[in-house]
């Protein structure tokens, strides 16, 4: 299959991950989200990342003020104060539904707001982690989520007009957003049947000059997970200097053995990120990490910000948050039985979704899913629609508690009969 190559020319100079418009802060984007369906290209936004209608807040919202941007939707509703409506179904953007851990929520409460005058070093944090995994402080790196590092790394390998990026044509784009504004080339890979990646294609699309591979494992937003003996086999093309990021933000909904880590700490260049935003139900207190060794991970931590780069109630959590597998365990369960409910919902409703474990599904709606997103926003439900990758046609929907879905499921009836 044919690989696109996108370079940094013609992009303007910002770039956001949500081509919708979700870009400096949630205000602006509900500032500008009446005008967010003309088009990703005209915002200056990113292929291959997050879409959605935001917005939310108080029970009466106003009309955006841009109108319809010659789109033929009407006005979307937008809430000044930039929050979401109380009563809001949000099963758009990957969050656990259950929250934190009672353990960390505690600990927070009893040390973590109490000792927000002092800066936090990130040592003890990078221990408790490092202890999790059985390695050595020296193989964690900690920042505020992983998306940190995949804004911060590409600054490390790549340089404008002599270096390249591959990653999946579809896939989470901040790395790849980053590489374009850097001037390196971008290549993008297309997709295999119902959204797996094409690893040869992509082992084929390796050049000397390549500084970064990147995969999300499951990849975001397909949900398709790739074996590791595969990711294995990809690792013998990489050139010298050049880096394999594994985006690991899904690491529990893969087969026992099928991480990266162990590759990581083979000293081989490979760099695995992870993050607290998912399982641990923290994705507003913005923790995450990468692991590895050798060189290329030396390489990435000669760019960390690695000071005072932790809140101190994410630092107080993440102890309380990694034993608490109770809860992890409960948050598996409540995905696994989500997507089977939302997979039955879908299926009577004539939406076939692709077959992979991950928080969220794709589902093919057999017509333009952007009108359908629009519609569900104005019933006060969040999802994404597949624009921004590619997938006209279709939902991305994340798994949330059995009444989102059941409120998903009969809004989407509604409109779809209407």
């Amino acid at each position: 299959m044919a690989q696109t190559v996108f370079s940094a020319v013609s992009r303007p100079l910002g770039f956001e991950c949500y081509p919708a418009g979700l870009g400096p802060s949630r205000r602006a984007f509900l500032r500008a989200v009446g005008a967010a369906a003309a088009g990703a290209a005209a915002a200056g936004t990113l292929a291959g990342c997050e879409r959605a209608p935001g917005g939310g807040g108080p029970a009466e919202p106003a009309l955006a003020p841009t109108g319809d941007a010659g789109n033929g939707l009407d006005p979307l509703p937008v809430w000044p104060d930039g929050g979401f409506a109380e009563d809001a179904v949000r099963i758009g953007f990957n969050e656990n539904p259950l929250g934190p851990s009672p353990q960390a929520l505690a600990a927070m409460a009893a040390d973590g707001l109490a000792r927000g005058a002092r800066y936090n070093y990130p040592d003890v944090v990078r221990d408790r982690i490092a202890a999790h995994h059985g390695v050595g402080r020296e193989n964690v790196l900690v920042g505020c989520g992983s998306t940190e590092f995949l804004q911060f790394i590409p600054w490390g390998f790549l340089k404008p007009g002599t270096t390249s990026l591959v990653l999946p044509e579809t896939t989470y784009g901040w790395c790849g957003g980053v590489a374009a504004q850097i001037g390196a080339e971008v290549i993008r890979i297309p997709m295999g049947p119902e959204g797996r990646v094409d690893l040869a294609a992509m082992q084929a699309a390796i050049r000397p000059d390549t500084r970064i591979v990147y995969l999300a494992n499951p990849n975001n937003p397909t949900g398709a997970a790739i074996p590791r003996d595969g990711i294995a086999e990809l690792l013998s093309a990489i050139p010298d200097a050049c880096a394999l990021i594994v985006d690991e933000a899904y690491a529990e909904f893969l087969d026992e053995g099928e991480d990266c880590v162990s590759l990581a700490m083979s000293g081989g260049p490979v760099i695995v990120a992870r993050t607290f935003s998912k399982a641990y139900g923290m994705a507003g207190l913005r923790l995450g990490y990468i692991l590895g060794s050798g060189p290329a991970f030396e390489k990435a931590t000669g760019v960390w910000w690695g000071d005072f780069g932790l809140n101190t109630a994410a630092a107080v959590a993440c102890g309380p948050a990694l034993d608490d597998r109770d809860h992890v365990a409960r948050y598996i369960r409540t995905i696994d039985e989500g997507l089977a409910q939302l997979r039955a919902g879908l299926s009577e409703l004539g939406c076939p979704s692709w077959p992979h474990r991950a928080p969220f599904l794709m589902t093919d709606l057999g017509e333009e899913a952007l009108p359908v997103a629009w519609e569900l926003f104005r019933r006060g439900i969040y999802v994404q629609d597949g624009g921004g990758w590619g997938l006209s046609t279709f939902l991305r929907v994340s798994v949330g508690l059995a009444e989102d879905h059941d409120a998903f499921l009969g809004a989407l009836r509604d409109i779809r009969s209407a």
